[in-house]
């Protein structure tokens, strides 16, 4: 079972053998859901092969094949949570897990509907998640499949003892009990413990700045307690580093709780992000430098003119889309679909593909783009 990289998703789109066909099924971890998940790819087979009777049944049949031998195969996908996508044309076959719940479908077309991995590619970057207390320091590398933790070069030290050592200060109460002797004890303590705290974040910062952020430039999010993100951020020299970080004692870290976290900064990240692009969108629209008309963006897809394409989730609209007469073709039979055609051709172009919640205010139709002019 393979999961999305660039490499698989570039096969997917440059294939140019139709028909193509593209296959959606939800899968679940345990083994009486996977059971289900079985029974409801052989029951979508069915429905598929119902389907071919008005198209080459012959052609179809072909590519039921590779689908049916998978099914009934050791490899066929099990105690997995995701979608499992499937991808069958003359000269390729592929399966792919995601991680994220899609509906249940099947398309058949000139081309793979592939809007939901562009979608998900466009989130699916990697970073890394720097856990920093003073007695645990770790590194993990992730993306949306999960997150791993990297075993850091030997001369890093893990604990502010180990990084500070005998320059490390005693922070105990000199002066004697009571009074004003007391106050300027603790003071003292403090601004040892602040300069102590400092030295140990510039090593770390420096460490993992020279070892791990300039030679990937990952995006880099801090796991730490409040008063250690705001000193760390001040001391950093580390251009990787996000403004966001996660608030948690890093000396006790749940893994999947910390992917979970960093998910939700970045997705954070990805809404604040679009959020600008979408007013932009309605900026560009009062120039006449965008659209919402799908006819329109269609064209505009064919010429590679748009910059930027905004839809709504779950958004289809079945039918073709005729590159050489130049207009969609809406048709209600169809298996294929006008939005997946115009994603592809906006993504081959270098275009990018925002995916908003449906009944975004800014987007009534469900479709909009930006367009270079």
């Amino acid at each position: 079972m393979k999961t999305l990289d660039a490499e698989l998703l570039n096969a997917l789109t440059a294939n140019s053998d139709a028909p193509c066909l593209s296959i959606y099924l939800p899968v679940h971890s345990s083994v009486a859901a996977s059971n289900l998940d079985t029974l409801a790819l052989k029951n979508m087979v069915k429905d598929i092969r119902t389907h071919a009777a008005a198209h080459d049944t012959e052609t179809l049949m072909k590519l039921l094949a590779p689908v049916e031998q998978y099914l009934n195969s050791k490899e066929f996908v099990r105690e997995t949570n995701g979608t499992l996508a499937i991808f069958s044309s003359a000269k390729l076959f592929e399966t792919v897990i995601l991680p994220e719940n899609i509906p249940s479908a099947f398309y058949i077309d000139e081309c793979f509907y592939l809007l939901p991995l562009l979608d998900f590619a466009s989130n699916n970057k990697s970073f890394q998640v720097l856990a920093l207390g003073k007695n645990h320091v770790r590194l993990f590398e992730g993306n949306r499949y999960g997150l791993e933790e990297i075993q850091l070069d030997n001369s890093i030290p893990n604990t502010m003892k180990e990084a500070l050592g005998y320059d490390l200060t005693d922070n105990h109460l000199h002066a004697s009990a009571g009074g004003s002797a007391a106050i300027h004890g603790y003071m003292e303590i403090t601004d040892e413990r602040d300069t102590d705290n400092t030295r140990f974040f510039r090593i770390i910062d420096q460490e993992i700045n020279e070892r791990y952020s300039k030679p990937q430039k990952l995006p880099l999010i801090l796991a730490a307690l409040p008063e250690n993100h705001s000193l760390f951020q001040s001391i950093s020299k580390n251009e990787c580093l996000q403004q966001h970080f996660i608030s948690l004692n890093a000396d006790r870290i749940d893994k999947a709780q910390l992917h979970s976290r960093a998910l939700e900064l970045l997705d954070q990240q990805q809404s604040e992000a679009i959020a600008k692009q979408l007013a932009r969108y309605t900026s560009a629209k009062a120039e006449q430098l965008a659209t919402d008309d799908v006819a329109d963006i269609a064209r505009h897809a064919m010429d590679s003119r748009i910059e930027r394409l905004f839809l709504s989730e779950g958004m289809t609209m079945a039918g073709t889309v005729s590159v050489a007469e130049r207009k969609i073709k809406p048709q209600e039979s169809s298996a294929g679909d006008i939005i997946n055609r115009i994603a592809l051709l906006t993504y081959k172009q270098g275009g990018y593909i925002h995916t908003l919640p449906q009944n975004n205010a800014k987007l009534p139709s469900g479709i909009g783009s930006i367009n270079r002019f």
